[in-house]
């Protein structure tokens, strides 16, 4: 099976469909009447808020705005971390729970193991991460984490990812961490990370394994015309939930 393959498609228009179809519900309730006047009504009764003059429908939206803000990138985050999962159990013909196994009670993004793959694809799989990292023991396979961008602020997150580390480590599987973007990596808390066990892949270099991997890069998964034409309608809707949103309406009719 190629990561083109229908099936792939279908389960990648499965996955936006229910994270932005999610995302639809949450400002349809965020920015409905009820919240809306909830945050008014807090906001006229704080006195620091009535003395800047900010106890008021046009900074109530300020504040729906940035929440909806934070949510859009959580959103888009958890797509774009699935898209490698897909493309992995595609490319290796792989179930769900074999790509994506559970260690320690904590799911692992891409778990590729020898026992699960095809001798040709495992020699495959060692050769590619020889290339970009060191492979100095019999792994029987890699564990990798996949993260769009990395500013992790939640100490329980990195307490969670050195967890991991281990967990991947005693499955014998070789741990690597996959970050996609240049500007949010934190050297405190990937420095933490590596003396865990997580060998590091950030920017062009994850990309380009990543891509060697599976052979297909993954930012183009997303440049598929199909893919593209049902990401602008969901987000066309989205948009127009809020806009057309009780919220929106308060400011917009003054």
């Amino acid at each position: 099976m190629t990561p083109t393959a229908p099936p792939f498609k279908e389960r990648l228009l499965d996955e936006l469909r229910h994270h932005l179809a999610g995302l639809r519900s949450k400002i349809e309730l965020d920015f409905s009447k009820e919240q809306s006047d909830s945050q008014l009504m807090q906001l006229q009764a704080d006195g620091i808020y009535r003395a800047f003059a900010l106890d008021c429908p046009e900074y109530v939206l300020v504040r729906l705005m940035g929440r909806v803000s934070i949510s859009i990138g959580r959103r888009l985050g958890e797509i774009y971390d699935k898209v490698p999962r897909l493309v992995a159990a595609a490319r290796f013909n792989l179930s769900q729970t074999q790509v994506a196994p559970k260690l320690g009670g904590l799911e692992l993004d891409i778990g590729l193991v020898s026992t699960d793959l095809a001798i040709e694809d495992f020699a495959h799989v060692q050769a590619v991460t020889k290339a970009h990292v060191s492979w100095d023991h019999q792994y029987a396979g890699v564990g990798i984490e996949i993260r769009y961008n990395f500013n992790p602020n939640d100490s329980a997150r990195l307490r969670k990812d050195v967890q991991m580390a281990g967990y991947v480590a005693n499955a014998g599987l070789l741990p690597i961490y996959v970050v996609f973007s240049t500007l949010s990596p934190r050297d405190e808390a990937i420095a933490r990370l590596k003396r865990a066990g997580w060998n590091f892949l950030i920017g062009e270099d994850a990309e380009t394994y990543l891509s060697d991997l599976f052979g297909l890069d993954v930012r183009n998964v997303l440049e598929d015309v199909e893919v593209r034409a049902e990401i602008k309608k969901n987000m066309g809707a989205i948009m127009q939930t809020m806009v057309q949103s009780y919220a929106f309406q308060q400011v917009l009719t003054k």
